[in-house]
Order: structure tokens, then sequence, then C-alpha cells
């Protein structure tokens, strides 16, 4: 499924109370990165793993908005909430 935008990310990454799996198209389609996101609603934060090297970081919502990577994959339209669990 698609992210919308960055409302719609802070939704699919807080469903359940559990880290779900992204991932950003990168290179026109020929590699993906993966990632782990969780959206903790009451402190506004996101943790967020990297799977590529399992790198851990948490960021604000206001900081993941000045992340140029996530908001380059939302402008186009290239995050992803993966449909594999």
């Amino acid at each position: 499924m698609k992210v919308q935008n960055f409302d719609h990310l802070m939704e699919l990454a807080s469903k359940n109370s559990d880290m779900q799996h992204f991932y950003v198209i990168l290179a026109g389609g020929l590699a993906r990165s993966g990632k782990r996101i969780l959206y903790h609603r009451d402190s506004d934060t996101f943790d967020i793993v990297h799977e590529i090297d399992e790198s851990h970081e948490e960021l604000s919502s206001l900081e993941l908005l000045k992340n140029q990577f996530f908001i380059r994959a939302l402008e186009n339209n290239c995050l992803f909430l993966s449909s594999i669990e």
C-alpha cells in the first residue's frame, strides 16, 4: 500500500502498537530500502529500524519532516507499507 502523505504514515506506523514494515523504492524500481517503523502518538516520535544494517534511530515528527530521504520518498510516491508480515 502506497503511503499517501505524512499523516497517513503516522496512521499506518501506529497500527497495533507494533513496528510496521515499510520500503522505499530506489533507482526507479531497481532496488528498495526496507524500514521497520513505529509511531508513538503519546510522544509524537518515530522509532525506525533500517533493515540493511539493523541500525535504529528515534526521531520526533518534526525531525522526520526535515529528513530529506523520507520527504523525497513521500513526494515521489516511493514509500510503501509492505504486505508481507
